[in-house]
Parts: structure tokens; sequence; C-alpha cells
């Protein structure tokens, strides 16, 4: 254990040096990030997810000033009275909507929008993918995504940390690249597992290569990428949807499938998202076809080599 938290100081370490030469380039990376808005928001219906909490809509406001063609505010709270102001002082038509980006009929009443901004909200959750597959779901054109991330770890492409009830030790190295440790609940302090707050932790920490693998496992392609100036603890990525189905069923699918099947008939399963649940499956694709499997393209040696690799490591 004592080399796991050498390896978390070594790689923070390394990540602030990396930080202070990229200076220069990283002022501009954010520069470049700040535009965003007034680039893609004109003529464009325009969606803030989570834009509420602390900034009370500053950035559904700067679209809406920059020529969005209707602009919407996702966000679990209610409107602030700084909001609140600001809407009226403006005579603003900024759209509200309350609600959970993990609730289906929450996601239903944002709707499609050409331009998705989300920041500072996908560490926050246990079910990344899942709040992922939902702005899949309402993204037309583009995905703007910031989002708080750790260094990569040497070795290990993908890599994520999952911090709730990791003690202050193991904690420390990723506190590091927070101006504020304390605002970071669950690393800079311990977990907060009082019932309702599970929303105010950070629960994952995403090096920069699991962040693109998660973004393109919800059916997005990323066309370019701010290192701003806190990278490599915090990164944004802009990406459009790829036009394929989800990788995984709907979440009702099985339950469906279910009640088809009592009733004596059952939906397909290949092909389910062209067919819908109104089709009845045909003998081809009523199972899972394992035709079209990835082939093994790891040997037992080499999987091998690398868990004893490993041991030696963490020994």
């Amino acid at each position: 254990m004592v080399r796991v938290y050498r390896l978390a100081n070594a790689v923070t370490d390394a990540a602030f040096v990396r930080r202070r030469l990229a200076r220069g380039r990283q002022a501009r990376e954010h520069e470049r990030f700040e535009r965003v808005v007034a680039d893609y928001a004109p003529g464009r219906s325009f969606v803030d997810v989570g834009g509420m909490f602390s900034i009370h809509g500053q950035v559904a406001f700067r679209a809406e000033e920059a020529g969005a063609s209707r602009v919407t505010l996702f966000d679990g709270g209610e409107p602030t009275p700084e909001f609140l102001a600001k809407h009226k002082a403006a005579n603003s038509k900024v759209r509200t909507v309350q609600g959970d980006l993990e609730d289906p009929a929450s996601v239903a009443l944002i709707g499609e929008h050409d331009f998705v901004y989300c920041a500072g909200v996908l560490y926050h959750t246990p079910n990344p993918f899942v709040q992922l597959t939902h702005l899949r779901s309402i993204t037309r054109e583009y995905l703007l995504l910031a989002t708080a991330t750790i260094p990569e770890i040497p070795g290990v492409p993908h890599a994520t940390v999952y911090y709730p009830f990791l003690d202050a030790q193991a904690r420390a190295p990723w506190a590091q690249g927070w101006q504020d440790p304390a605002g970071a609940i669950g690393i800079g302090t311990a977990f907060d597992e009082r019932a309702m707050y599970g929303h105010g932790n950070c629960w994952w920490g995403y090096t920069p290569s699991a962040l693109r693998a998660l973004v393109r496992s919800a059916r997005f392609e990323i066309v370019d990428e701010f290192h701003h100036v806190n990278y490599p603890w915090g990164m944004a990525l802009l990406a459009k949807p790829v036009a394929a189905p989800p990788s995984m069923p709907p979440t009702d699918y099985y339950r469906l499938r279910g009640e088809q099947l009592a009733a004596g008939h059952t939906i397909p399963f290949d092909g389910y998202y062209d067919k819908g649940s109104d089709a009845v499956a045909t003998i081809e694709d009523a199972w899972p076809d394992p035709v079209g499997l990835p082939a093994l393209d790891v040997s037992p040696p080499l999987v091998q080599r690398t868990i004893a690799r490993l041991g030696k490591l963490f020994r």
C-alpha cells in the first residue's frame, strides 16, 4: 500500500512540473475555451446542463446574448435569486428545467438542442456512463463537456480513481490540484455519507484517457480538446454525436421482453433500436448472435506477465 501512495504522489508531483512548464500554452487554451459559447451559440439552440449552482445561469445568459436561437438551463436546484434578478433585468427568454440528469423523464423535458454545454457535473455522479448517454440523447450537433480530471498514471491507460471512503493519506495526492480542496468533498474532505447529499461529493477521478474512452463509449466523436489552466486536473472536450444506436439496451428492454414472453411472443434483440417494442421477433433476431463478437487479441502469456508485474509493483 505504501508503494501505491508513493506512485500517486509521484504522478501528481510530475504533473505540477509539467503544468508550470506549459503555463503559457494553457493560458491560450483557456482563452480558446472561453470563446466556445460566442463561437458556437449564434443561431443554434443551446442548453447548459448544471449551470445554476454557484454561477446562477451565467453561461446560459452568455449564450442568449451571443445570439442562440433558444436557450435552456437545466439543473437540480431551483432558480436562484441572482438568476431571477438577471432574468428579469435582461428581459431574458432563457427557459429553466429542474430535474436529474439520470432521470429519463427529466432528460425528455430538456429535449434535443444543437449545442449542449455541461461543465462541473460528471465527477459528481457514481454513474458517469448513464449521464453521458443521456447527454447524447439531447445533443444534435455538439457537446462541450468540461470536468475535473487527474493526471495520467504511467502504464495504466484509462485509469480512474474511485474517491468514496479513501483515507486522508490516499486522497492527499489527488487534492493537490484543487485551488480549494475543502470544496472538493470526498477528495479534500472525507466522503459525505448523509442521505440526499450524494451529488455534493466527488465520486470519480478520470484520467484524460479514461474520459475520452467514456465519451466515445456513449457514442460521441471527440473533435477538439481544451487543456486549460488547471490541466491535468481539469479539461474540456468538444464532441459530436455518432449516428449509431447506444451499445446498451434501453433500461426497460428486459422488462418489456418479459412482459411479451408472458403474452406468448417476444421482441427482437438484434436490430431492436430500429424495430422497436411493437415488433415481434423472428427466429433470426430473437437472441443475441455470437457471430460478430470481437476476436481474442490478448494472449494468455501476456496477461500472465502483466499480472506478475503488477504483483511486484504493489508488494
